[in-house]
């Protein structure tokens, strides 16, 4: 499976012996993908994400590429993932999400690789129509979506009573 990349980052699949070597630990990681793992990394969401994540790949290993690790090249570093979850079909509207561990926020890397990820799943995947969601106490984040073409769209709770802001992006080339 391909790597995308640009002149920063390198976005590599999230394959299941990543996986299972992540679950294992972080030195289990390198020694498997290659690369050096930031301290920070994973964080504690998409650690209890994980499980799931390889239970469903498990059963759908053809859903590999739509969860990528984000590699600094100059340092051959995993500093955070991007992903879109949900699932693939004829009627697919996938969800991204992503996640960069914070000495490596605030530098560009979380809407470079955004960007990466939206060209490549237009150009190779065809997808012309996204979802995202984030936390209302989240600023940063919806001020990242903001600025990669999404548009607000409304409003929901996660779980008893945490507020989120739904945002959409559609292909405007299509």
């Amino acid at each position: 499976m391909e790597s995308i990349e640009t002149e920063r980052l390198l976005l590599v699949a999230y394959k299941i012996n990543y996986i299972e070597a992540t679950l294992l630990g972080k030195e289990n990681l390198s020694h498997v993908s290659g690369y050096d793992v930031s301290s920070e990394w994973p964080g504690i969401e998409f650690s209890f994400y994980l499980p799931f994540a390889l239970e469903e790949l498990k059963k759908r290993p053809e859903m590999e590429k739509w969860t990528r690790l984000i590699i600094l090249k100059k340092e051959n570093k995993i500093i955070g993932e991007i992903s879109m979850q949900g699932n693939a079909g004829a009627r697919w509207i996938p969800e991204l999400g992503y996640g960069i561990v914070d000495s490596y926020s605030n530098q560009g890397f979380v809407s470079e690789a955004i960007k990466l990820f939206l060209k490549w799943s237009v150009e190779m995947e065809n997808i012309s129509f996204i979802k995202a969601k984030t936390f209302s106490r989240n600023k940063k984040s919806q001020h990242i979506l903001e600025n990669n073409g999404f548009i607000k769209t409304g409003e929901g709770i996660i779980g008893r009573d945490e507020k989120v802001i739904e945002f959409e992006w559609k292909n405007k080339y299509k």
